[in-house]
């Protein structure tokens, strides 16, 4: 896994529901906020890190403000901000485009292995779009994993409350997905019907494009609902794309407003895939120590 987070032995807090670890955040983004053009970037870490490290700050002031923390605790959280941004910043391009093409490996290599005496749901994915493999690829093996250990280590890693936190946290970011997605679907498809019938009742050749050859096409073994969710979630967001491909090709949209629509449904999934990534490194800390 990790090497960074691995070899060390850091302080880690709780703050919304998820685990801080400075050296972690760095790890799970490789590339993001400020980063030269000249460096590949997959679209699913765009400007990230940032937005965390801004959400940790005010998390940790509102927590103070409310009691919940002590003025030191808050002083060690907002310090983790500050070691995670001059991290990052010292952190060269090439450096973080490693990390991310490690992180996918090893994403690979989880989805090959099996867990020994897990109750699993086989599930075929398909994933017609380029744009959406990196995302699957760099968080959701992850995601799978860190379900099962959850329900398995949680207790020891995080104690009663702080897992409800915690769990609570993903349940309240997944639902937000899924809402967004169903939205979307439904926008697009309806969307692309009424424009279609216009096109047919002009008299207008139409165009059916198709996708023969998917980007991505993989049977995996889900350990939990949860997982299962997140796998609807990305499959029900490439059928929508399915139908803003439909709409470049018949001039109803230009392909830049569909880049955009895409881009944000990455900005939506990527603090879901950053935190849970985050938790399954908290997780397999306490599964290495039994």
């Amino acid at each position: 896994m990790s090497t960074v987070a691995e070899t060390k032995t850091k302080k880690k807090a709780v703050i919304d529901g998820a685990p801080i670890d400075a050296e972690g955040v760095v790890e799970a983004l490789g590339v993001g906020a400020g980063e030269p053009s000249n460096v590949p970037s997959d679209g699913a870490d765009d400007g990230e890190l940032e937005r965390e490290l801004s959400q940790m700050e005010a998390d940790a002031d509102r927590l103070q403000k409310e009691g919940i923390i002590t003025s030191a605790d808050a002083e060690m959280k907002r310090a983790e901000v500050a070691k995670t941004r001059t991290l990052f910043r010292d952190l060269p391009g090439h450096e973080r485009v490693a990390i991310l093409k490690r992180r996918r490996e090893i994403g690979r290599q989880l989805l090959e292995r099996q867990l020994s005496g897990a109750a699993v749901v086989s599930a075929h994915v398909r994933l017609n779009h380029t744009r959406l493999k990196p995302l699957f690829e760099q968080w959701w093996p992850y995601l799978n994993r860190m379900s099962i250990n959850m329900q398995r280590f949680g207790n020891s890693t995080f104690g009663n409350d702080d897992k409800d936190t915690v769990n609570g946290f993903f349940e309240k970011q997944l639902k937000s997905l899924e809402a967004y997605v169903d939205e979307q679907q439904r926008v697009a498809e309806g969307y692309r019907k009424s424009k279609e019938e216009e096109l047919r009742a002009a008299g207008d050749f139409v165009f059916e494009p198709s996708i023969p050859m998917p980007a991505m096409e993989i049977e995996v073994e889900a350990y939990s609902r949860f997982s299962m969710r997140i796998l609807t979630a990305l499959m029900k967001f490439d059928k929508a794309m399915d139908h803003f491909d439909f709409m470049v090709w018949n001039g109803i949209r230009d392909q830049s407003d569909v880049d955009d629509e895409t881009v944000r449904f990455l900005k939506k999934f990527n603090p879901l895939g950053l935190r849970g990534y985050l938790t399954h490194l908290r997780l397999m800390t306490t599964v290495r120590g039994l």
